[in-house]
């Protein structure tokens, strides 16, 4: 007697010393039942054959048969589970080994089913062992497809049909049931029609959302033109599966729809149904009235209703499974939020740490205090220079708080109202700082509004928290009573925690606030500001480098507090020029100037600005004059290349001579005052090349 293996069909080698056996074709290794008996061996292979091909239901009857000649067979009520949960064996691309799927979801676990538990009572031995590996590997295909058919929305109809015939062309029921389906979806249902429902869908992920379907549908309209196609395979498991979900929920309804056939060639299984013909004149508005009436008694079914039944279904999906001894499989039920949210608040975060270190990177921790930040703090314009550095340390309390905001956002939903209120605090000492940062920085001025940006996509994106039953333990009875407690204690808490209820309005009126800020700091600026374009009439000073401080006074840069800042490329008219009131400050010379309205203050002569002189007379023939014929020369304090320039005389101006005078190495100078009255020293070049003199005419 030869047993055929339960995953490919191919002949059974029993293994000597065991009560199990080997594939001679696919090699897998299984439980083998009494080969005692010639008849019960046939009908094994029988049910087998059936089960293979996907006919559960008469494979199921043939194990039955099995039970009522030997009710003790074990194999038999093993058999019983694979065609109850419609496990096929399919082919594992990884390992190369044959691997369960399921057709037939429940909502009942394998691990209570009265026909496994009597399968663990009565195995031994290695075969045992194979029973419970086999149930643990269904069972975790069965918890995947609740899960995701838990998530799945509601429909109202199902169409079952055979979409395709043995030669893989589309049958005549698939055209049918598309016009069914689009009346019905025109008329407002929601309709479940496996050519378009599952389109973007594997083969292999079918079941969750027919499951789904299957469950929550109120009718099922089974179409075809022939006997053949509606006791085909799979769309008699379909039909099947739901006239048992009619037993249990008496609002369940199904409808044969037929066409080219007779009502008589209807499964034996619709004869106490009412059928439905298409060949009939007005069969459609027909169809679509009936569904109406039956429909509209469940059409307004509450949607606390439906997660109410989603729940009883995770509730039996965690409950506790005895592995005997006193030890149980339990579930620990945790919340989990979005796979995206953590990576994305990461990136946000880390953007937000680039974009400040480029604001400290190009401020140089030298901020000139906004008008908005000096009446908020009651400092005078003459009191800058403390206020700067607060305000760099605010910037930097803004950083560290986005970073703590960010940690609690990702923690736990207890944390994120914490968060998010510390991101509103960041807002205002963004917006407190930003109006002096970014007045005459472009680039921190920049930087900080992408802050403010990604501190606000942070403030209102939070994660979709869910609940995960993935995690598994094995405890004793007491700490099963324990995590029991909790899991109860999270679901019945679950929707009562929010993310964050916070008034949006606030958030959103300091985001315009600090716009109105900036804008009228900004207008102040350009239009406030008195840097002027190039006097010739005038003597003035062109800021080169990317910003010069303004002080209070020509006492030095370490006694006076500073006043503001000048940009590069800005030019200013000089009010006065003074020496320093200390011996030793490094810088000898300093220029007053007035920036704006607000801000009048001294510029050091240095090499970070470059003094314009006015333009002397025209040409007077009465005195000795020379005309600066290269492109700018360097007016120093004595007639020495070392000495301490001045600033410089440019090309086409045209200055009376004081004095010519020669340096003991050979250089010719020529002593000159300019028309703003700064006297100083020019070189000539060695052959007069620098200028052209014009001698006085007698």
């Amino acid at each position: 007697m030869v047993f055929k293996c339960k995953m490919c069909g191919g002949d059974i080698e029993p293994l000597e010393g065991t009560n199990t056996g080997k594939c001679l074709y696919c090699k897998s290794v299984m439980t083998l039942p009494n080969l005692d008996d010639e008849k019960i061996v046939n009908l094994y292979n029988r049910a087998n054959k059936l089960r293979l091909a996907n006919e559960f239901d008469k494979a199921y009857a043939t194990y039955e048969s099995i039970l009522e000649l030997d009710n003790e067979q074990v194999e038999a009520h093993w058999g019983l589970i694979l065609c109850k949960y419609g496990v096929e064996y399919v082919d594992d691309p990884r390992t190369k080994k044959k691997i369960p799927t399921c057709h037939r979801a429940h909502y009942e676990s394998i691990l209570v089913d009265p026909d496994y538990l009597y399968v663990k009572e009565k195995a031994y031995g290695e075969a045992l062992k194979i029973y419970e590996a086999e149930a643990k590997k269904i069972n975790h295909i069965q918890k995947g497809i609740l899960d995701i058919s838990s998530k799945e929305d509601s429909y109202d109809i199902f169409i079952c049909y055979k979409e395709t015939d043995k030669d893989g062309e589309r049958t005549e029921d698939s055209v049918l049931a598309q016009d069914i389906y689009d009346t019905l979806t025109k008329e407002g249902y929601k309709v479940f029609f496996s050519r378009i429902t599952l389109e973007d869908k594997l083969g292999t992920e079918y079941e969750p959302y027919i499951f789904a379907a299957l469950n929550s549908a109120k009718v099922m309209l089974v179409v075809g033109t022939s006997s053949e196609n509606m006791e085909s395979v799979w769309v008699k498991n379909e039909w099947g599966r739901y006239l048992e979900f009619m037993k249990k929920d008496k609002s369940k309804f199904l409808i044969p729809v037929y066409k080219n056939i007779d009502a008589y060639d209807l499964p034996d299984n619709f004869s106490m149904l009412q059928a439905q013909s298409m060949d009939k004149i007005g069969a459609m508005q027909d169809l679509v009235r009936g569904i109406n009436k039956l429909i509209s008694a469940s059409k307004n079914v509450k949607q606390d209703e439906l997660d109410t039944g989603i729940a009883k279904v995770q509730n039996l999906l965690d409950g506790a499974t005895s592995l005997g001894n006193n030890r149980y499989e339990v579930t620990v039920v945790k919340e989990r939020r979005a796979s995206w949210y953590i990576p994305f608040v990461i990136v946000l975060l880390i953007s937000f740490v680039i974009f400040k270190i480029c604001v400290f990177s190009h401020s140089s921790f030298d901020f000139e205090i906004s008008s908005f930040a000096r009446i908020f703090f009651g400092y005078s314009k003459y009191e800058l220079y403390s206020i700067s550095q607060s305000l760099m340390i605010f910037q930097i309390i803004a950083l560290i708080l986005v970073i703590v905001s960010g940690i609690l956002k990702i923690r736990s939903r207890k944390t994120i109202k914490i968060g998010n209120y510390l991101l509103f605090v960041v807002l205002l000492l963004e917006f407190l700082t930003l109006e002096g940062t970014a007045k005459y920085l472009w680039i921190p001025s920049i930087c900080s509004w992408i802050s403010i940006v990604l501190t606000f996509v942070l403030l209102f994106v939070n994660p979709k928290w869910q609940l995960d039953t993935s995690t598994k333990t094995i405890v004793d009875d007491e700490e099963k009573d324990k995590i029991s407690l909790r899991n109860k204690y999270i679901r019945e808490n679950f929707k009562k925690k929010e993310p964050c209820h916070y008034n949006k309005k606030i958030f959103f009126g300091t985001l315009v606030l600090g716009i109105i800020v900036y804008v009228v700091s900004l207008y102040n600026s350009i239009f406030g500001n008195h840097s002027n374009l190039r006097d010739d009439k005038k003597s003035q000073i062109e800021i080169v480098v990317p910003f010069v401080n303004i002080m209070k006074n020509n006492s030095g840069y370490h006694d006076t507090p500073r006043v503001g800042i000048v940009k590069q490329g800005e030019i200013y008219t000089i009010l006065g020029a003074y020496a320093s009131v200390r011996s030793d400050d490094e810088c000898g010379l300093w220029y007053k100037i007035q920036k704006s309205n607000r801000v009048t203050g001294y510029v050091c002569n240095d090499s970070s600005i470059k003094r314009l002189f006015s333009i002397s007379n025209e040409r007077d023939t009465s005195v000795n004059q020379l005309e600066v014929i290269n492109d700018y020369i360097r007016i120093r304090e004595s007639a020495s290349r070392y000495s301490y320039a001045l600033g410089q005389v440019s090309k086409g101006e045209i200055y009376t001579i004081l004095e010519d005078f020669k340096e003991y190495d050979g250089t010719h100078w020529y002593k000159i005052k300019t028309g703003d009255g700064i006297t100083g020293y020019i070189y000539s070049g060695d052959y007069n090349e620098y200028v052209k003199i014009y001698k006085a005419e007698k």
